[in-house]
């Protein structure tokens, strides 16, 4: 590998060659023969024929014409042929190929050094050569494996300017620009997470998390196990980083970052992020939690480079069914969200071998009628791998009101209230981690008995007490109420709730003795609802 250290080869325009290209019988020629598209050829005439006809065809398929110039817009390689238009000579073509190549970015790789110094090294294949522009007087020709290196004078933002280049060639490839910003000293990222997962058996892979990265700085990866092995050297272009098939045993080890200056062989450490091999934790269900969503229920699981989850589920009570197969975290499709579901999962390694198992479910919820409007409810807690505990809260209501509490124990509870006088109500419960995370319940429904409050007896007698028999707690103003005498003769009807009936029948107060009543009334929802009863009428 050779290297050039500060020489500024100032390369203004381009050198300027007078050789020719010539046909295979020499009659004409061009300058170049090759170049990058859009690539144009001028035809120089040579032949001693006179003034005759030369013409054109440029490519195959080509019309023929006089121009002697044309300009090749793709790659690729074409035949030039020259057709001379005077009689009494045996050929009267000439032929030339030219080759047209595709203006492709030169391949380098541009680092940075300490001290505002840049170096970019020729990885480049495809060219000749290239050339490095670092400014506008300063620039440096490079073959493959060589090193330019430059020192900018402060951090702002420079334009590194990268030409590739053929031999013998026309000088017209496209200039193509990569922003740097120079730095005085180079900084190590911080790791801010680590874990090693076994996938495939023992074969082990790398999880880092980084609080930064600089895409052009040169950064190695160290494992401390009794000695030191660089597992990475490279770029790194995210925060997020996985590394497989790493050399790793069963043991307390430790990882550090390496920022390296090529320029000047030197480094930047992070400082070593340890765990110990109790803490040690391969399984790839560190993230595991399931919960409820609209669409499903949504199952979370750990990134992984390799091998797949099988996914098995089943119902209170059953037996485990597969599902499917995963590789990341996805939703499970069901049928109803108040049925309680429950996951087991399969981590299968590359190898087809199972290394690890595990189960989950969300938060789950039952009901069981106790009396009228009072419910049992029966609380699942989550499995997960959350390490938190999470507080536990169970919501009652409907789709408008519903009401929030904590939940103490397993089994508790809950009174129904009217709320908008829906009688279809739910029960679902949350558990809430301190980081954020929520996990949703399924939702299991209950029914509030809409009791409409009838008094047992009235006395129509004008004291202006207890008058009209009322009715109490009708959901809304849809309703008709029917009286009818204890023989079944319907002596009232009214769409009317209000005032109610006043003991009336045609015009006379009714006999004393039981009534029966019928109330046919609507709720919130637009349910249509019954009730049926019996009261006294009392005279006084």
């Amino acid at each position: 590998m050779h290297r050039w250290r500060h020489i500024l080869i100032l390369l203004l325009l381009p050198i300027l060659v007078d050789a020719q290209v010539f046909s295979s019988k020499g009659r004409f020629s061009v300058e170049f023969d090759r170049g990058c598209s859009p690539m144009t050829v001028n035809i120089t005439e040579h032949d001693s024929f006179g003034s005759v006809t030369r013409q054109y065809y440029y490519f195959e398929g080509a019309g023929i014409t006089n121009n002697k110039s044309f300009t090749y817009q793709d790659a690729g390689i074409y035949q030039i042929v020259q057709i001379v238009g005077v009689d009494g000579i045996d050929d009267r073509s000439d032929t030339l190929f030219v080759q047209a190549f595709e203006p492709l970015e030169p391949d380098v790789e541009i680092q940075k050094c300490n001290g505002l110094e840049i170096s970019v090294t020729s990885i480049d294949t495809y060219y000749d050569s290239i050339r490095v522009y670092f400014n506008i007087n300063d620039s440096m020709t490079l073959q493959t494996s060589e090193i330019a290196e430059f020192t900018y004078s402060d951090n702002a933002t420079q334009v590194i300017a990268l030409k590739g280049f053929f031999d013998n060639a026309d000088e017209v490839c496209t200039t193509f620009f990569q922003e740097v910003n120079p730095i005085s000293a180079l900084q190590a990222p911080n790791i801010t997470n680590s874990s090693i997962k076994e996938t495939c058996k023992d074969l082990f892979s790398l999880y880092l998390e980084l609080d930064f990265v600089d895409t052009l700085t040169n950064y190695r990866i160290n494992l401390i196990q009794g000695g030191t092995n660089q597992i990475y050297n490279g770029y790194i272009s995210q925060t997020s980083l996985v590394l497989g098939d790493i050399p790793f045993s069963k043991a307390d080890y430790c990882i550090n970052i390496e920022a390296y200056d090529p320029c000047n062989n030197t480094s930047a450490f992070s400082s070593d992020f340890c765990a110990e091999s109790s803490d040690l934790s391969l399984s790839p269900f560190q993230s595991l939690y399931s919960t409820y969503v609209s669409s499903g229920v949504y199952v979370n699981l750990d990134s992984v480079n390799s091998g797949t989850f099988n996914v098995y589920r089943k119902l209170e009570n059953e037996e485990f069914e597969f599902r499917s197969e995963q590789t990341n975290s996805f939703t499970d499709p069901i049928g109803s969200n108040g049925r309680k579901y429950f996951y087991k999962l399969d981590y299968v390694d590359s190898c087809g071998q199972v290394l690890y198992t595990a189960e989950t479910n969300p938060p789950l919820v039952d009901a069981s009628k106790e009396s009228i409007n009072q419910y049992n409810v029966v609380f699942t807690q989550p499995v997960n791998s959350l390490s938190e505990t999470p507080q536990h809260n169970y919501q009652t209501g409907n789709d408008f009101s519903q009401t929030e509490n904590v939940i103490t124990t397993s089994d508790f509870s809950v009174q129904l209230n009217a709320k908008d006088g829906s009688p279809r109500q739910f029960v679902t419960a949350t558990s809430v981690y301190q980081d954020g995370t929520v996990l949703s319940s399924n939702s299991t429904t209950v029914r509030y008995e809409l009791v409409i409050y009838v008094p047992t007896a009235f006395t129509p007698n004008g004291d202006g007490l207890n008058d009209t028999l009322e009715l109490f707690g009708l959901p809304t103003e849809t309703a008709t109420t029917n009286i009818y005498t204890r023989w079944g003769q319907l002596i009232y009807s009214s769409d009317q709730p209000s005032p109610g009936w006043d003991g009336t029948i045609n015009g006379s107060i009714g006999a004393e003795g039981t009534y029966l009543y019928e109330i046919i009334f609507e709720t919130a929802d637009g349910d249509k609802r019954m009730q049926k009863g019996t009261f006294a009428l009392i005279k006084k």
